[in-house]
């Protein structure tokens, strides 16, 4: 066990007990320089490079004769040179892992016959340093597909935008990312090789009860986004747990988790997203089961908390379903909760002492992001007397980041529920570029009332913030019908297909890398409070 706290980049079941120095990062070629094995360096995509490239054959978009063959041709290499070396990988992994199998095989026979000699117990121990090692691979090989994923997804991405081809049949970025998904390195034999990674251990008798200084880490996925949960494996370092879940014909939720997770820490990630009812099941159940597997401590990480609009009884005669859900969860037998901008920061009350809640800010990362996009006079708008409190933390973090912005509100008058009517705005934006900030976006008929409104009134550029983008209904439609000029949002909720298909202003950036700091925290017991610094969440921008 030793021995793997002194390898670099250790990524086994024992990682985060020495925690990494901290590296913030803003761009994807500097975070995929210091997220790579150093030992596979030569075998990652090659991603500066072919940017620098494309910086060269886009310097005249659009300009007749360009030759763009040898950047094709590179992105080629660097695809062939990635499968080659995860299949080689892999099967040397496969490899060590069936000779591991023979050799507990051979033990678990021979135990019958004559007492085992002095250095039986040093073979034993070799057999488990040795799939502590193999388990260090999984979880970087894990790491090396998701990295070399968004290397040439995102490459491609930025051919489109330097061709000036983004929204137009001439777009290539679509197909290429469907054609990654049948890539060799994107299949799903690692997962096959997991499997069979935890039925070799459990024939060679290691167990999460010998665990060194810290518990064994592992990270469960659910369906709610399971994007946002294979990033975080790969930034964590540890594979994800395999885990089934299905649905009898009458539609209950059935749930399995596929490896001993006994004495370990577990991790769910499952937001409670559309379907809303469905995903929040999955999640106590995946409590639920973990708690009654001997989990010795359950984490649910929630970035998405649903229901947490109905946080008071402002009506006669209706629930509190925020706390409700909070009972729930809590009832299930969860140690801690992990969220990212709760509705309401009450919420937090609603779990007993027992339950400590952590409510992360995706704020400070989507104010790194509007730093970089040189606005002129910004001006923070609530879009409603509610969200001034919200709006206000936004402009205080622009002014620290040293851009001179100002506040404005606007005040809805409703005639009836549901439906808006007139607007008027306090506050000046002639001749400013305009961000709109609110938790979550729905349908967004709130928020394209208000940037047409704020468009009326003299604004420049117009911008939407918003953590979670739910998009429900006509949002795709009425986004791309209004004076909004790009909607940020944060991964927290997978953005429905169909609403990207009708509009290409919504803008998704990661919380991955927000979680990923305090899952490691939580893990090694240490403080959290370092990712409510501005300046320290603010430089998590991936």
């Amino acid at each position: 066990i030793d021995w793997v706290f002194k390898q670099k980049n250790t990524c086994g079941p024992l990682l985060c007990l020495v925690r990494p120095k901290s590296v913030f990062i803003m761009k994807f070629g500097k975070d995929l320089a210091t997220s790579m094995v150093s030992e596979w360096a030569p075998h990652y995509c090659k991603y500066n490079e072919l940017k620098a490239m494309l910086k060269d054959i886009s310097a005249e978009p659009g300009k007749a004769g360009s030759d763009h063959t040898p950047f094709f041709l590179m992105v080629e290499e660097e695809l062939q040179k990635v499968n080659q070396f995860y299949l080689q990988t892999l099967n040397e992994t496969e490899a060590n892992l069936q000779q591991v199998s023979t050799e507990s095989s051979g033990l678990t026979a021979d135990d019958a016959t004559p007492p085992a000699p002095p250095g039986a117990a040093a073979a034993g121990g070799g057999q488990e340093k040795s799939l502590l090692r193999i388990y260090r691979v999984l979880g970087q090989l894990q790491s090396y597909v998701w990295l070399n994923q968004q290397a040439f997804s995102k490459i491609m991405k930025k051919y489109d935008k330097h061709m000036l081809y983004r929204g137009t049949a001439n777009a290539k970025s679509e197909a290429f990312d469907h054609r990654l998904t049948a890539e060799p390195f994107n299949n799903n034999r690692l997962d096959s090789i997991l499997q069979l990674y935890s039925s070799v251990r459990e024939t060679a008798g290691v167990g999460s009860k010998k665990r060194g200084q810290g518990m064994e880490m592992k990270l469960i996925g659910g369906s709610g986004n399971p994007a946002l949960a294979e990033e975080l494996a790969a930034r964590v370092g540890v594979p994800l747990t395999q885990t089934e879940v299905g649905f009898f014909n009458d539609g209950e939720c059935q749930v399995q988790i596929m490896e001993n997770v006994r004495g370990a820490d577990v991790y769910i990630i499952q937001p409670t997203c559309p379907p809303v009812n469905d995903n929040l099941m999955q999640l106590l159940l995946l409590i639920s089961a973990a708690r009654r597997a001997s989990a010795a401590r359950v984490t649910a990480v929630v970035p998405y908390y649903g229901y947490a609009r109905q946080d008071r009884k402002d009506r006669a005669r209706v629930p509190i379903s925020a706390a409700d859900v909070a009972r729930m969860i809590e009832a299930m037998g969860v140690d801690r909760v992990c969220c990212v901008d709760l509705h309401c920061a009450q919420i937090q009350g609603f779990f007993g002492p027992r339950t400590p809640v952590d409510n992360l800010f995706a704020g400070p990362i989507a104010l790194t992001y509007f730093k970089l996009k040189g606005l002129t006079n910004p001006v923070v708008v609530s879009p409603d007397a509610g969200g001034v409190t919200r709006a206000k933390t936004f402009l205080e973090g622009l002014i620290e980041k040293g851009l001179d912005a100002s506040l404005a509100v606007i005040i809805k008058q409703r005639p009836r529920p549901g439906e808006v009517g007139s607007m008027h705005l306090v506050g000046s934006v002639q001749g400013c570029d305009c961000i709109i900030v609110d938790d979550m976006i729905d349908t967004a008929g709130t928020l394209c009332k208000a940037a047409d409104e704020l468009k009326q009134f003299g604004g420049n550029r117009i911008f939407a913030f918003a953590t979670h983008g739910l998009f429900n209904g006509p949002a795709g439609d009425r986004i791309e019908a209004c004076a909004l000029e790009e909607v940020v949002v944060a991964n927290t909720v997978p953005v429905p297909p169909q609403v990207l298909t009708k509009t290409k202003k919504i803008r998704a950036i990661s919380v991955g890398k927000l979680l990923d700091g305090a899952i490691r925290a939580i893990h090694n017991g240490e403080s959290v409070s370092a990712l409510f610094n501005d300046d320290v969440a603010g430089s998590l921008l991936a």
